[in-house]
């Protein structure tokens, strides 16, 4: 019968084999996770990334990060982007390593589609700040918020007498304006959740002229946010349940206010 031979160690093989563990061993521990969420904010080499589970962390750009888009249904081609368009509202999937408190990156990623939504919500935002400002050099009087169950755009009957009554109080000022802004959490995907808060929006506008009595004129392009962490709008959302809301905000016109006009 043959035994079988263990294999034999000399002096120099374990000391190639330790000198390999330890090269190896803190390059593996540094190795990071896969980061998904969504960009805060980009400035200069740092990205602010809000991920799935409500985390913030710290994403460092470097020369050799990869920055690609992810095309075609099934995710297998990738195209060269520039990191410019890694902007606030874009969800992303980021791999690297961890140092300190940073994620440096290796590779970031993100789907065409996605960049195009984040880039048409600025720009909604953006024009409905500069119709407040400009429309009638406006400024707002009042805010409010109404709030929505999960998943859901029906108006509940406290969503429904918030408007009315932020719709009588607009009465009580010529040449109003209503800016309407919709939201949704982060759960599910950001494209469902961008239908989600644009029909937030459109139920809110809708009862406001059928019930409430405003005039379609008297309503601004109402804007949709998604599950967006966009801070260029007023007092954004702090938590899930204060994320499924549509805010309203009630501007008149600067020349209309007493010298001490109310805080929005």
């Amino acid at each position: 019968m043959t035994e079988f031979a263990p294999p034999i160690f000399n002096r120099r093989t374990l000391t190639g084999l330790a000198l390999v563990a330890a090269l190896a061993g803190p390059a593996l521990a540094q190795e990071s996770p896969a980061l998904k969420g969504v960009i805060i904010a980009h400035e200069g080499p740092h990205l602010l990334v809000r991920t799935t589970g409500g985390d913030e962390r710290r994403v460092r750009l470097e020369d050799a990060t990869k920055v690609e888009g992810v095309v075609g249904a099934l995710g297998v081609r990738r195209e060269n982007r520039l990191p410019n368009e890694l902007i606030p509202g874009l969800p992303i999937e980021v791999s690297g390593t961890q140092e300190g408190d940073e994620l440096v990156a290796s590779l970031v990623t993100f789907k065409p589609g996605d960049l195009k939504t984040a880039r048409q919500i600025q720009a909604g935002l953006y024009g409905t700040e500069q119709r407040l400002a400009s429309v009638g050099e406006l400024a707002p009087v009042s805010r409010t918020k109404v709030y929505f169950a999960k998943n859901s755009s029906t108006l509940s009957a406290k969503g429904k007498q918030d408007l009315l009554d932020l719709a009588h109080k607009a009465k009580d000022y010529k040449g109003y304006r209503l800016a309407v802004v919709g939201r949704a959490d982060t759960t599910g995907s950001s494209a469902a959740n961008q239908k989600l808060s644009e029909a937030r929006a459109a139920a809110v506008t809708a009862y406001l002229l059928q019930s409430g009595g405003v005039l379609p004129g008297s309503i601004l392009p109402p804007t949709a946010v998604g599950d967006a962490p966009i801070f260029q709008v007023p007092d954004p959302p702090t938590s899930m349940q204060d994320a499924r809301r549509v805010t309203v905000t009630l501007a008149v016109s600067k020349a209309s206010l007493p010298n001490s006009p109310p805080s929005p």
